[in-house]
């Protein structure tokens, strides 16, 4: 199988030190101008962007205002990048725009989540190869207007956010390609969890567009959606916590496998559903 999994290695740790302010004043950055738009993570106007690419392709990333990015891209090579969020979490993402294709790309929702290390995928659109065509098929969550089938693979001593690593990929693949909706994070992570496929403390979570040896184009806007399916009409639900929420000064609790504590952190230190549980100094999770 052709596996577009990203060699992310070494970014975290420079995240926002290769921010491009040029361009800031008129809302818009443009990385490079060059064959290849060089590798970068950070922040661009209140999200986190990330930025990967092996150098093969004639590839060119943009990050536009807000949530928006654009990708033109042509020839061989691999690359991934789009707009989010850091950390990741349970929530209702919202995105639109167009997205054009020749050959193996993919449109999806894309995270890393540390211990366990996992690399996970929600594909609402693909160029020329299916990603459920390899990997071990685990069964389906309906939400969000039709079925998503869910796959794991595993990757060993590859690149990963923490280095040369063995680890898990999870997959949730929709069935009817589409470009703009609300992904339903919740739904994907609890059928997972469901299946024994289990996740950790959340890193970055974005709206990614990926080319492998294939040209295309993709102008994406991301943000965050209210409300939320609660399974799509058919056989997934969900059920919500009646206990009463503690800790935090007031405000919105953090939902389910979202960050309630950590040191640095500002948000929520309650949870809407299950309990904080202490993961280190730096992330606490709901769970």
């Amino acid at each position: 199988m052709v596996n577009l999994t990203k060699l992310f290695l070494g970014l975290s740790a420079v995240a926002g030190a290769l921010a491009n302010p040029v361009g800031e004043a008129h809302n818009t950055t443009e990385l490079s101008r060059r064959a290849g738009t060089p590798s970068s993570t950070g922040t661009h106007d209140g999200y986190y962007y990330s930025w990967w690419t092996d150098g093969g392709s004639d590839v060119t990333y943009t990050n536009l205002a807000g949530g928006s990015y654009s990708v033109v891209w042509s020839s061989g090579g691999n690359f991934v990048g789009g707009k989010g969020w850091n950390p990741g979490s349970a929530q209702n993402i919202a995105y639109s725009g167009t997205y054009s294709p020749n050959g193996n790309s993919y449109l999806a929702v894309y995270g890393w989540t540390r211990s366990p290390l996992i690399e996970y995928y929600v594909v609402e659109n693909f160029g020329t190869y299916n990603p459920s065509s390899g990997g071990s098929l685990k069964g389906t969550v309906a939400t969000d207007g039709d079925t998503y089938d869910i796959y794991t693979s595993q990757r060993v001593n590859q690149p990963s956010i923490d280095g040369t690593a063995t680890f898990t990929q999870y997959w949730s693949v929709r069935r009817n390609k589409r470009t703009g909706g609300t992904v339903t994070m919740k739904n994907h992570f609890d059928k997972w969890a469901s299946y024994g496929m289990p996740l950790g403390a959340h890193n970055y979570q974005i709206v990614a567009t990926e080319g492998y040896y294939s040209s295309g184009s993709s102008q994406i806007t991301v943000g965050q959606a209210s409300g939320g399916d609660t399974g799509g009409g058919s056989s997934t639900t969900t059920t919500s916590s009646t206990s009463t929420p503690s800790g935090g000064s007031g405000g919105s609790c953090s939902a389910m496998w979202g960050q309630c504590g950590g040191q640095g952190w500002s948000g929520a230190t309650c949870c809407s559903e299950g309990t904080c549980n202490y993961l280190n100094d730096w992330y606490s999770q709901c769970s």
